[in-house]
């Protein structure tokens, strides 16, 4: 309507021009409009809030809470039926949540899962109808059809963006699923092999027509057969896997990445050879994550990349990209209560520490309430776990004890009466997480170890206590844990870094996790006497908070 006004009274060849420059101005217009529309919705643009030093994420099942929403509705629950309450209340505490396996998946899968129902000790006794596929057999990178689609999946993005937390999903990238359209589509893009591959090793190979394809498997074991191995040997698989990854970066805020060390290059060697080389062409070499990570970023500069990693990978991972990888060492050692070998491990450099993941469980380990039965030293590793460097991992049900696994290949759990064994571990989380996520200096300061020594009667069991400290600005935390199941003494001194917080001032220790305060001369805790001289029970901890006037 405003260039029909425009070009009124303008005749002949005057009005012609005038129209089609006011056309292609308007046009242009519009253009600018769509490009900055689409800018605005993507996830690399949004004003999300800067992330903390260490931050904290949840994992919801999305199968699990989806098939539980759908008993309550009545009808096929999707991503928009996950309550915004829920997503409030997860974001008091935390700066991500993890929606485990929203890809759509296969019938093979689903066949395979029925089958496992009665041979998993972890899904015996459900019914036919709690077996879902595998979320890592996945057949396309679009949200599963049961859960609404790409559509739905950008919605709950929105919401979770605008709770304040980014959204992150999985990634898979050594394996699609063995009914992946690529075994008739583009065969080349995965590992072939032969009737004798096949003859030799059916636990590893299957045949799709008349080609034989490997089973997705790492270097030590059999393969997963409900799976088909990618051909990183290939360059055009390697752009494949890069554009999937682009295309999520359009729809979340990061990728927890199964299996990230399978990628390495020596890796994918050592556990394929010469079946990497593509059919009439050279094999692809180099490592697949610094490009891959560099093309999402791209996309998405707030895209974060989570390496589900082992085999003592992590620091080559973080070399290559990865904002965080898994920190399995950790974790085995709070399992054996072996303090020592807790305070050796966090002497490592401050800049690897800061970009590991620490956690007690995950849909992969078993539930930290049957693994630390003793609420003691769940609540000792807990402490420990959760106030150092790194992103803290929360796997949905471990804050209120739950002790069954939950299969991947499984849509529904116990519910909460049958499944909590102790119901002192809630109340032990609630006010953990709550002191944590509320804290500057334990989310967002700087951090170090304490030095720790014997009392005056060189009593050996001060090995025994696990203590560092954290500060931002003259916000000071002091971490204390006896990781002991017996009585420990020992003095605690506080890191040089932080005398010009304490230092000449009188301080009063206040537990944030609830319990006593201690009153204290600054220099005492710097050191002098000896340090602040501690007698604590087996697997007690402490956070103070520590208020020096």
């Amino acid at each position: 309507r405003h260039l029909l006004c425009a070009s009124k009274g303008l005749s002949g060849a005057t009005m012609a021009e005038g129209s089609r420059v006011l056309f292609l101005a308007a046009l242009a217009a519009c253009f600018a409009a769509s490009d900055a529309f689409f800018r605005s919705s993507s996830p690399g643009s949004v004003n999300l809030k800067p992330m903390p030093k260490n931050p904290a994420l949840f994992q919801v099942n999305t199968r699990v809470v989806c098939g539980e929403l759908s008993k309550q509705l009545n009808k096929q629950a999707t991503l928009d039926d996950y309550p915004d309450e829920d997503l409030a209340k997860i974001a008091e505490d935390y700066d991500m949540v993890y929606f485990l396996g929203v890809w759509q998946t296969g019938e093979f899968g689903m066949k395979k899962s029925v089958k496992l129902l009665n041979l998993d000790p972890c899904m015996k006794g459900l019914p036919k109808e709690a077996a879902c596929s595998s979320p890592f057999a996945i057949t396309d990178y679009s949200c599963h059809t049961d859960f609404g689609g790409d559509e739905c999946l950008g919605r709950l993005r929105d919401r979770v963006h605008a709770h304040g937390m980014r959204l992150v999903v999985d990634f898979v990238p050594n394996h699609m699923a063995v009914d992946h359209p690529w075994t008739k589509t583009k065969p080349e893009l995965l590992v072939q092999g032969s009737e004798n591959s096949l003859g030799r090793e059916p636990q590893n190979f299957f045949k799709v027509g008349d080609k034989v394809f490997a089973h997705g498997k790492d270097m030590y074991y059999d393969g997963w057969e409900d799976t088909v191995q990618i051909n990183y040997g290939n360059p055009a698989a390697r752009e494949e896997m890069g554009n999937i990854l682009k295309k999520i970066a359009g729809l979340a805020d990061g990728v927890r990445c199964d299996m990230a060390m399978l990628m390495c290059e020596d890796v994918l060697e050592k556990t394929w050879g010469q079946r990497l080389a593509p059919f009439g062409q050279d094999r692809a070499k180099g490592q697949f994550w610094p490009p891959a990570i560099k093309g999402a970023k791209g996309v998405n500069g707030n895209f974060q990349f989570i390496a589900e990693c082992y085999w003592d990978r992590e620091y080559e991972l973080q070399q290559q990209g990865f904002d965080f990888c898994y920190d399995k060492t950790l974790y085995d050692r709070l399992k054996l209560g072996d303090a020592g070998s807790v305070v050796g491990h966090l002497k490592a450099d401050l800049n690897y520490q800061y970009k590991l993941v620490r956690f007690l469980e995950n849909h992969d380990e078993e539930r930290a309430a049957d693994t630390w039965k003793h609420t003691d030293f769940h609540r000792a590793a807990a402490v420990i776990s959760f106030t150092i460097p790194g992103l803290r991992f929360i796997h949905d049900g471990q804050h209120i004890g739950r002790v069954r696994r939950v299969s991947m290949h499984v849509n529904r759990r116990d519910t909460v009466d049958q499944d909590v064994k102790d119901k002192g571990v809630k109340p032990m989380y609630d006010q953990l997480i709550s002191a944590i996520g509320h804290n500057e200096a334990i989310r967002d300061g700087e951090w170090r170890q304490c030095h720790v020594t014997p009392s005056q009667d060189q009593n050996p069991s001060f090995n025994r206590i696990i203590a560092h400290a954290a500060w931002k600005d003259q916000e000071l935390v002091l971490i204390v844990v006896n990781f002991c199941g017996e009585e420990s003494t020992g003095h605690v001194i506080l890191p040089s870094a932080v005398g010009g917080i304490v230092h000449g001032k009188n301080c009063k220790l206040e537990d944030i996790m609830g319990g006593h305060a201690l009153d204290k001369k600054g220099n005492e805790l710097m050191g002098e006497h000896g340090g602040l001289w501690m007698k604590l029970h087996p697997w007690e901890s402490h956070i103070y908070k520590v208020v020096c006037k």
